[in-house]
Order: C-alpha cells, then sequence, then structure tokens
C-alpha cells in the first residue's frame, strides 16, 4: 500500500510539473547590416538562451536565425514564424533581436561579448500574434573581463530570465 501511495504522489507531481511548463519557440534575429552569413556569437547567444528555457522546465523549440533586412521582409519572417509555431503547439514567440558594435571590437568575428551592442525581446502569443511584453539589455562593462562564449551565454540566459519574468505576471 505505501508503494502504491508514493507512486501515485510521484505520478501527480509530475503531472503538475509538465502542467505548468510553458510551450517557447524562440528566434534570434542578427541586426548586422550588410552581414549576409549568422555570427557564431548569435548562435551562442541562441543556444544560451534554449538552455535556459530548457533548464526552467519549459517546452522549447527554435525557428531559424533570421538576419535582419528590409522590414517587408522582417515582417514577413515573424509571420511565418508566428504560424508555423503556432501550428507546431507552441504557446509563445520570444523574438531576440541582437544589435552589434564592431567598429572598434578587438575580433569583430570572433563570438565575443564586446560585439554585442544590446538586445531587443519581445514576447508574442501565436495564437493572436499580439506582443505580450517587451524588453532590452546590454552587456554591463564589468563583464567584459570574461569577454568569451561563456559571457555570451551567460548574457543570453540573462535576457531569457528578463523575458521569462514577464511570462509570469
Amino acid at each position: 500500500m505505501k508503494k502504491r501511495w508514493a507512486l501515485s504522489v510521484l505520478l501527480m507531481s509530475i503531472f503538475v510539473g509538465s502542467a505548468s511548463a510553458k510551450s517557447i519557440s524562440v528566434q534570434v534575429i542578427q541586426n548586422l547590416p550588410g552581414q549576409e552569413k549568422v555570427w557564431d556569437a548569435t548562435r551562442v547567444f541562441e543556444q544560451g538562451v534554449i538552455d535556459y528555457y530548457f533548464y526552467e522546465g519549459n517546452i522549447v523549440s527554435n525557428s531559424p536565425i533570421w538576419i535582419n533586412s528590409t522590414e517587408s521582409e522582417n515582417r514577413g519572417a515573424l509571420g511565418a514564424a508566428l504560424i508555423e509555431n503556432y501550428d507546431g503547439g507552441m504557446e509563445y514567440l520570444v523574438r531576440f533581436e541582437l544589435f552589434f558594435r564592431i567598429a572598434n571590437s578587438t575580433n569583430p568575428n570572433a563570438p565575443l561579448l564586446e560585439n554585442i551592442e544590446k538586445v531587443e525581446w519581445k514576447i508574442y502569443y501565436t495564437e493572436s500574434g499580439q506582443v505580450i511584453k517587451s524588453g532590452s539589455g546590454t552587456p554591463a562593462k564589468k563583464v567584459f573581463d570574461n569577454n568569451n562564449e561563456a559571457a555570451i551565454s551567460q548574457f543570453a540566459a540573462l535576457m531569457a530570465k528578463n523575458a521569462s519574468s514577464q511570462l509570469k505576471k
């Protein structure tokens, strides 16, 4: 009898835990005029965001990284991502747009945190396509002491955490 009760409690906790999971799709936009390829810094940032949401217990997917282009192409990419994610059963689309500063960079092509000027994010409800919340952030200057992929991942997790906190409201 004790084993059956313990199994029931375990199954109930798994069910309750999964019931509170959110389904989130991530799309990262690389805003770097004139660049035609996805930079490593952008890929590292995307992975850091996905990892954060996954380890928080969410169901996570991603749409392809988008390189910022004309306004109509950007709207088209957003529309396609919303439809794709709604059809796939995802509740939220969180878009992170990375803006770069490379004029004074020690190595503009490398995945360095110093190359990221700021990040803007928007959370969309996939069913309606409406923006629910938005925000932005910049890497702290003191973080540049660790000017590497790990620092980009930490910054990505911080941005994901900031966006995630808005989903709880």
